[in-house]
C-alpha cells in the first residue's frame, strides 16, 4: 500500500489549499530554512497518528480580519492498496462505506456504481474546525464532502482496519535511537516483533514471569515474611504483605535496548559518531520495512545532519533501497544535494514561502530530470546548483573529466574523431561543460574536490578563456599547465596571432562548407588574413548549426586539429593517473 497524495488546507504556513504528489520512490522536499518543509511533515503525522495533538493557536494560519468562522483546517491522504489479506479486507470495507454514502444521498448502489474502492484507492480526510477537534472520514467518489458519521459501523469498521494496515513513524532532524523508541516507532517495531517473531516474544514473556516468581519466591520471600511479621505485631489487622520487583514487559525493555558497537573500542551507540548513530536508524528502518506485514509510511527529517558528504551519499542510497519496497511510502525533507536521488522512481519536490510568510510549491522534478532549479535554494548562489548538478553526473569508471567551456568541445572532438576512425582517442574521456569560461574554473574545483578521476580543464585562448588559465593556476589553487590546464594556445598549428577557440582547429574545407550553407553574413562575425589563407570567426549562429551539420562536412583525410587535441587530453589523463599512482604507493 503506497501513499499517492497529500492535499492540505489551512495548516500553518500552508493557506488554502495545496496538492503534492507522492512518487513510489523517495519523495525528497527542499527549500530554504522555515519554509515549510517540517509543516509538511506535521500535517503528515497529524492525518496519520491518532494521538497526535492539533493546537488551533499554532496550527492555524493567521488571518488579517477575524471576521466569520475560523478556516477548518483538513488533510486529504491518498493511498494504492495493495493485494495482502489485510489490504483486501481494506478495500472491502471501504466499498461498504461508499455504498453507505451513496444510499444516504439516494445514489446508484447498483454493481456499476463507480467507487474508490473500486480502483484500489482509498482516501482519508482529517479535519480540524473550530476549537480544534479531529474529525476523521473517507471520501466516497462522486459525493463531494458527504461521509458517514463517525460514530457509523461503517465508519468505525473501515477506521479500524485502516489503523491496523497504515503505521507512521517519523524521524526527527537529530533525534536519537533512544526517543525513537519510545515514541511510535516503539509500537511499529513491537507489532513488527508480534508479527514475525511470535513465538520467541511468547517466550521471552514466559521467561519473564518465571523470573519475576523466582525474584519473590526465592530472594525476597524471606524480606516478605520479616516486613509481614514486623508489620503485623505492630498493627494487627495487616495480614498480607507482597513485595513485587520491577521487572519491565517485552515492549518496555526493548524501548530502552542498549547498542554497542566495536571498531578499536567497544563503546556505546551514544560515544559513537553522529554518521554511525543515523547508520543505525537507517538499519532500524529497514528491518521494521521487511519484516512487517503492514504498510509503513516514514517520514525523516534531515538525514544527512552532521554527515560529511560521503556518508550523506550513503545515507541517500539505504534509503532509496528502503523506498523500493511495495509497502513502504518514505518522504524525506533535506537541504543536501548528497542525498537526493537519480532514479526515476524519486520526485524532488520545492518549497518556497512569500513575503507575507505563505508556504506554496516551487516546483517538483523525478530524479533523473533536470533538477537544477529546484535545487538552486541548497546553495548560497543558485547558479552554483547547475554547477554542482552537472559534477555530480560524473560516472566513476572514466579515465578524465575534461571540464569545457561549452557543449560544442566535446561533440565536435567525437565528430571529427570518429570521421578520421580515431573514435579510441575518446574511450574514457568524460566531457563536462560549464557554461561559459567564467563558470569553468568553479565547475573544474568542485569536480577535482568530488572525484579522485583525473580532472582536466579545457580552455579557449581568448580574453575570458585567459583569464580562467589564471585564476586556475594561481596559487590559490595551483593548477598545473601541463597536466591539469590545456589551453588550446598549445595546438601546433596556432599562428600566436589571434584568439584560439575551439571551432578554429575544425577542419578548413568543414568551416568553409558551413559557410558556404549559411552565408557570410549569418555565418561569421569577421574573418582576417592568416598565413596566407583566411582565419574565421564564426557566429553563434553558425556555432549552434555546426552541431548537426558537421558529421557531413568532415571528411576522412582531414580532421583538422580535433585528433591532436584528443591525443593531448589521453596523453595528460595517463600523467595525472600515473602520479596519482605513486602518490599511493609513496603513501602505502
Amino acid at each position: 500500500m503506497k501513499l499517492t497524495r497529500i492535499r492540505v488546507k489551512d495548516f500553518r504556513s500552508f493557506s488554502g489549499e495545496h496538492d503534492f504528489e507522492i512518487a513510489s520512490g523517495v519523495n525528497f522536499f527542499v527549500g530554504p530554512n522555515n519554509c515549510g518543509k517540517s509543516n509538511l511533515v506535521r500535517a503528515l503525522e497529524l492525518a496519520l497518528d491518532p494521538d497526535a495533538k492539533y493546537d488551533p493557536v499554532k496550527d492555524r494560519p493567521r488571518r488579517e480580519a477575524a471576521l466569520g468562522a475560523p478556516p477548518t483546517t483538513r488533510i486529504t491522504l491518498t493511498f494504492q492498496v495493495g493485494s495482502t489479506q489485510l489490504e483486501r479486507t481494506l478495500l472491502d470495507r471501504a466499498q461498504n462505506y461508499e455504498m453507505a454514502v451513496r444510499r444516504t444521498r439516494n445514489a446508484s448502489t447498483a454493481d456499476d456504481a463507480h467507487t474508490y474502492a473500486a480502483d484500489g484507492e482509498i482516501r482519508m480526510v482529517t479535519s480540524f474546525a473550530g476549537a480544534g477537534a479531529r474529525q476523521t472520514a473517507f471520501q466516497a467518489r462522486g459525493q463531494g464532502a458527504a461521509s458517514m458519521s463517525a460514530e457509523s459501523p461503517e465508519h468505525q469498521k473501515l477506521e479500524r482496519q485502516f489503523r491496523t494496515v497504515v503505521r507512521f513513524g517519523v524521524i526527527h532532524s537529530g533525534e536519537d535511537l533512544e526517543s525513537l523508541l519510545k515514541g511510535k516507532f516503539r509500537q511499529i517495531l513491537q507489532l513488527v516483533i508480534e508479527d514475525h517473531l511470535k513465538s520467541e516474544l511468547a517466550k521471552a514473556e514466559a521467561a519473564r514471569l518465571d523470573y519475576l516468581k523466582s525474584l519473590q519466591s526465592e530472594l525476597l520471600e524471606p524480606l516478605r515474611q520479616k516486613v509481614l511479621a514486623q508489620v503485623g505485631a505492630m498493627h494487627p489487622e495487616i495480614t498480607l504483605a507482597n513485595l513485587i520487583p520491577y521487572v519491565p514487559r517485552v515492549d518496555e525493555t526493548l524501548s530502552s535496548v542498549e547498542i554497542q558497537l566495536g571498531d578499536v573500542a567497544v563503546t556505546e551507540l551514544l560515544d559513537k559518531g553522529t554518521g554511525v548513530r543515523g547508520a543505525v536508524l537507517v538499519s532500524m528502518l529497514q528491518y521494521m520495512a521487511e519484516q512487517s506485514r503492514r504498510s509503513l509510511v516514514m517520514a525523516v527529517e534531515e538525514p544527512e545532519a552532521f554527515l560529511h558528504p560521503g556518508g550523506q551519499e550513503e545515507i541517500g542510497k539505504q534509503l532509496e533501497a528502503l523506498a523500493q519496497r511495495s509497502d513502504v511510502s518514505l518522504l524525506v525533507t533535506t537541504h543536501s544535494p548528497y542525498v537526493i536521488s537519480r532514479s526515476p522512481e524519486a520526485l524532488i519536490t520545492g518549497l518556497a514561502k512569500n513575503g507575507e510568510g505563505l508556504t506554496s510549491r516551487a516546483g517538483a522534478a523525478s530524479g533523473n530530470e533536470e533538477r537544477a532549479e529546484l535545487l538552486g535554494s541548497l546553495y548560497p548562489d543558485s547558479g552554483l546548483s547547475r554547477i554542482f548538478e552537472r559534477t555530480m553526473r560524473m560516472p566513476r569508471d572514466a579515465k578524465a573529466i575534461v571540464v569545457t567551456e561549452g557543449f560544442t568541445d566535446g561533440h565536435f572532438m567525437k565528430v571529427c574523431c570518429e570521421a578520421a576512425g580515431r573514435a579510441d582517442l575518446l574511450e574514457g574521456l568524460h566531457f563536462l561543460p560549464s557554461g561559459g569560461a567564467t563558470k569553468l574554473v568553479p565547475q573544474a574545483i568542485l569536480a577535482r574536490a568530488a572525484t579522485d578521476t583525473p580532472v582536466i580543464a579545457l580552455l579557449d585562448h581568448d580574453e575570458s578563456g585567459r583569464d580562467a588559465t589564471a585564476k586556475l593556476e594561481s596559487r590559490t589553487w595551483n593548477w598545473n599547465t601541463n597536466r591539469e590546464l590545456l589551453s588550446l594556445q598549445k595546438w601546433p598549428n596556432a599562428c600566436g596571432r589571434h584568439d584560439i577557440e575551439i571551432e578554429d582547429l575544425l577542419p578548413v574545407d568543414a568551416v568553409e562548407g558551413l559557410i558556404k550553407k549559411l552565408g557570410e553574413n549569418i555565418a561569421l562575425d569577421g574573418k582576417e588574413k592568416c598565413r596566407g589563407s583566411w582565419h574565421y570567426r564564426l557566429s553563434a549562429a553558425a556555432k549552434n548549426e555546426a552541431i548537426s551539420l558537421l558529421p557531413s562536412l568532415v571528411s576522412k583525410s582531414d580532421p583538422g586539429g580535433m585528433v591532436w587535441l584528443a591525443g593531448e587530453l589521453q596523453r595528460r589523463a595517463a600523467s595525472l593517473a600515473a602520479s596519482v599512482e605513486r602518490a599511493r604507493a609513496f603513501r602505502r
